[in-house]
Parts: C-alpha cells; structure tokens; sequence
C-alpha cells in the first residue's frame, strides 16, 4: 500500500492483484457453500414439516371428538374418557420420533386457547384441563381453529425455555363437521439445527483453507505480474523528469505490457527528438500537464445559495483568530457535507459565506428541491452542532439562507493563467439580495418565487412579501422556508395558511382584514417579525393608503 493522499488510500498492482484473488475466491467459496447450506436447510426442513404434517394428523383422525367432547372441566380428568384419550396420545408421543409434546386444545367463549387432555406423564409439567395457553397464538395454531378445517404446521422453528421446536396443529371434527378440538404436536428440532451449525462450520473452514492456499497463490502469480509494470513504472516516472538515456530489460508474455514497454520506448525517442527544438523545462511542463482548463461558459438553470453567520463581524471580534478558524471549519464541513450529499456543488467560501449551486456542471432534474431539502438540513445541522460550541465555550451560530432558481451563466472564469468554475448573472445575484432579507424579516431561509413554483409540491413554505431587491426594479414575491412536505406538524401549516391568507388581503388593499390575521398571528407567536411586520404596515396603510397603481411590491434600499 502507498501512502494515504488526500482523498484514498492508495494500493500498489500487486496488493491489488493479490487481494482479487482472495476476494474471488471468499465469494465463490461462499456462494457454493452457502447455495448448498440452504439446499441442506430447505430440504431437511421440508421434510420434518411434512413428517410432522402426517403425524400430527393422523394422531387427530384417533381421537374420539364424542369422547373428547365431554371433556369440560378438570373434575373430568379421572374420567375414563380422559385417561383413554390421554393414553392415546402417549402411544402417539411414543410412536413418533423427536416427539416431546401432544395435546389437544379448544378455545373457550374468550376466545383463548385452552388445554383439554396433555400427554405428559409428570404431574408438574403437564398442563391441565381448562388451563389457558399463556403463549402468543402462532398462525399456524389460529389457522387451525378457523375454516376451513385442516393440518396447519409451523414455517419456521421456535425456541424457549424447553428447547428448540417446531409445531403441528391437526383438527378433530364432530360428526356435523363443527369443530371439536386441534391436536398440537411439538416435535425437538435440537438436532436439526446442531446439524446445520455443524454444516456451517465445515462451510466456513473450507472457505478459510481456500482463501489461505488461494491467497498464496496470488501473492506468487501477482509478484511475476507486477514486476515488468514496475520497471515501467519507474522508466515513466524518469521520463517525466526527462531522464531519458538506457532502455532496462523488461520480459513479460502478456501482450499488453509488450505493447506499453514499446510505446514508452517510442515515445522516449520522440521526447529525445522532441529536446532539441525546444527547452527541457518546457518539455517536463508539458509532460506533467495532466488536462488543461479553458475558458469557457454556457446558460444553464440552476438553483442559487447564499448563506451569511448573523453578526459574524461581532463574533470574530470576541474570538481570536485560531478559535475562529475553528468554529468555521466546523461550520464550513458540515455545510459543504450536505450541499455536496445533495449533488450541490460550492462555488467558493466568501468570508463566512458560501456560495453553492445546483444544476451545474452536471444537470440536476430537481435542482430547486434538492436546494430547499439542503437549506432546511443545514439549519437543522447548526441547531444540532450549537450545544457541543457551547460546552466548548464557542458561540452560538445562527445561519441565514437565500435561494433563487434561474438562468445563469456558468462555466471557467477568468483568464488563461487563473481560471475559475462560478455561476454569474442577475439570478445569482438575487439569491444573494434574497438572503440579506432574512435580516430584515427575522427568517432563517428565504427563497424566490420562482424556487418556490419548482419545489412547491415537496416543501412548506409561506408568502412573506413582494421586494423590489437593490438592483431591480421589478418585484419578487419571496417565501420563508418552513418544511419538507411530510416533516411539518399540523400547527405549522394551520399558521402558514393563516399567515397566506392575511397576505391576500394585504394585496387585496384590505388593511383592516389582514391587520386582525396578522394580530392574531402574534397573539399566538409573539416573537413572530414578519407578521409584525405587516401588521404595521397594515396599519400605516389604514391611515394613509398607496397609490391606486400601488401593487404590493416593497423597494428595499439595501442590501
């Protein structure tokens, strides 16, 4: 193995090589083992179940229900009736190998299952006339008590106390066709399942073998492999040092590697050519150079984040700069996590901002939703992370997010020494106007309208206002953020829906309406800026309405 670089550990052809081996042969060992374990499994127990199926009803085709009907409390069993049933269970019990327990059972008018006539023999242990089966009813054993009437056993084994079993339920019919009572045979399993951990473990013995011989077997095939692509290895590594005299001797008959060995022998030759009609610096340049980026950019729509620390210029003022570095790097990882989970992709880190988005470079059907999904994880995130920065005596971050769905221009910025990957255009800057607003409202996240229309069918989210951003004429209708569709309590949607409504009036012009909804908001959620907002403007509109070409939209001079 190599060193561990940034990203992946590193393994050499060898290890590599050496480590298919085994693993080839740790699936094909346990393939094979395992394909005939459950062959063994199914057939060994298909058998017991059929044997316990034929057992357990014959045993019911020799009980007397007439007999067995009289059977009705436990004064009845001394009675002739009882000790002739009961000495034909245990002839049964006798007969059947692996038999342990025989019984019969009826239900009672609670519908519980109770014992009639037990085969067991010690007083202690058999369970009496009328003694309820204090047990969970297994399907098996309710499918016997209902129509039709037939032999009902277990599909799988049982344990408790007593062992390991596997049960059979047989019906015993009156003349009329009316159930009378269920024979219940349990046969031991013990052995069975011994069997198979014994089969298991010759399985996995085998296996361990073939992987040691196998695994020896690859270290030697894979050494003889590995060595001619070592040299080559190295005379590659030269050559990009343009270490470019001798040709070392490299025998192998794998046609791949003859091939490589020939055309770094060429290309060696051409490098030596190559050297003197231009500098040798030049040449190792361009040999190093794995893939050149060029400038380059395209319209695409993409889903914009912006996010800012509220008051981060306050907090870096009471922390110095090594206790800063941290609290962002925290801040910064578990951020760029999610956005990245989310198949985001972060343009660069702005101070304590981030700028992401969706949709580019690869494409992203559900970009505006995958953004809303990530803003809501990244809030929840911080809230999760504020009690472990308070025990460290680090402060408290509270994020502010705004998205923007749109057409940007994105692609390689810059200039053909210094290239960058960002998205650039009026949309992004909208996403970043939009989460400056949270600042003003007292949210956490606030997305355009256009980001709502495109994810409103997996998000909850409420109608704040109409903003003219800095830099734009025109109005945007913007939206808090509230939930995914299925994480939202019904006391939230019942307040987002109250608080849309009191918007409508807004709009509608009818102030004193809306100025009650958004009282009646803060009556329930105090704390609540935007319907403190509104209210007041509610008011202020009350006494001095707008224009009559007035359309809702709000002018914010800042940013």
């Amino acid at each position: 193995m190599e060193p561990k670089d940034k990203n992946h550990m590193l393994f050499t052809f060898r290890f590599s090589l050496s480590s298919a081996f085994v693993v080839l042969v740790v699936i094909t060992s346990l393939c094979v083992g395992l394909a005939t374990y459950f062959s063994v499994h199914f057939f060994i127990r298909q058998d017991i179940s059929e044997r316990l199926h034929d057992a357990v009803g014959l045993a019911a085709m020799q009980i007397d229900p007439e007999a067995h009907a009289v059977l009705q409390t436990v004064v009845d069993e001394g009675s002739e009736a009882y000790l002739t049933i009961k000495k034909r269970l245990q002839e049964i019990q006798g007969r059947t190998t692996h038999v342990r327990f025989v019984y019969t059972m009826r239900r009672n008018v609670a519908g519980q299952a109770v014992f009639i006539v037990d085969a067991e023999k010690d007083p202690e242990q058999m369970s009496h006339l009328g003694d309820v089966y204090e047990g969970e009813q297994s399907p098996a054993m309710m499918a016997a008590f209902e129509k039709p009437y037939r032999v009902q056993v277990e599909n799988q084994f049982y344990s408790d106390e007593w062992g390991t079993w596997l049960s059979g339920y047989a019906p015993v019919l009156a003349e009329n066709g009316d159930l009378e009572c269920i024979v219940g045979m349990d046969i031991s399993a013990a052995r069975i399942v011994g069997y198979e951990r014994r089969h298991l473990f010759i399985i996995l013995a085998v296996a361990a073998a073939a992987c040691l011989i196998f695994a020896l077997a690859g270290v030697l095939f894979s050494r003889s492999l590995s060595k001619p692509l070592v040299l080559l290895q190295d005379e590659m590594s030269k050559i990009q040092n343009l270490e470019l005299d001798g040709n070392p001797r490299i025998e192998s008959r794998v046609i791949e590697l003859i091939r490589m060995k020939t055309a770094v022998a060429n290309m060696k030759n051409g490098l030596r050519s190559f050297k003197k009609y231009v500098p040798a610096e030049l040449v190792s340049e361009l040999i190093r150079l794995q893939k050149e980026a060029a400038l380059g950019a395209e319209k695409k729509q993409i889903s914009i984040f912006f996010s800012d620390i509220a008051n981060f210029t306050t907090i870096s003022e009471l922390l110095g700069p090594e206790r800063m570095a941290e609290t962002l790097g925290v801040y910064f990882k578990g951020m760029t996590g999610l956005i990245h989970q989310n198949k985001g992709t972060v343009d660069k880190f702005i101070g304590d901002a981030i700028m992401a988005f969706w949709g580019a470079p690869s494409p992203v059907g559900n970009h505006a939703v995958l953004a809303c999904q990530t803003a809501l994880q990244c809030q929840r995130h911080i809230a999760g992370v504020a009690e472990s920065f308070r025990q460290k005596g680090l402060p408290t971050l509270h994020t502010r997010i705004g998205l923007n769905t749109g057409e940007a221009v994105v692609g390689n910025m810059g200039f053909e020494e210094r290239l960058s990957y960002t998205a650039i255009g009026d949309n992004v800057n909208l996403a970043s106007r939009i989460e400056g607003l949270n600042k003003y409202y007292g949210t956490g996240i606030i997305i355009s309208g256009s980001t709502f229309s495109a994810a409103q069918n997996e998000i909850e989210a409420r109608l704040l206002d109409v903003v003219a951003v800095k830099g734009r004429s025109g109005g945007v209708p913007i939206y808090e953020l509230i939930s995914e569709k299925d994480n939202i309590s019904g006391e939230d949607k019942a307040f987002i829906a109250r608080f849309n409504t009191g918007v409508s009036l807004y709009l509608d012009r009818k102030w004193a309406e809306a100025a009650r909804v958004f009282k009646e908001i803060l009556a329930a959620r105090p704390q609540d800026k935007p319907a403190q907002i509104m209210a007041e403007r509610c008011e202020a509109y009350s006494v001095n309405p707008p224009p009559a070409d007035w359309n809702g939209v709000i002018v914010m001079r800042e940013k």
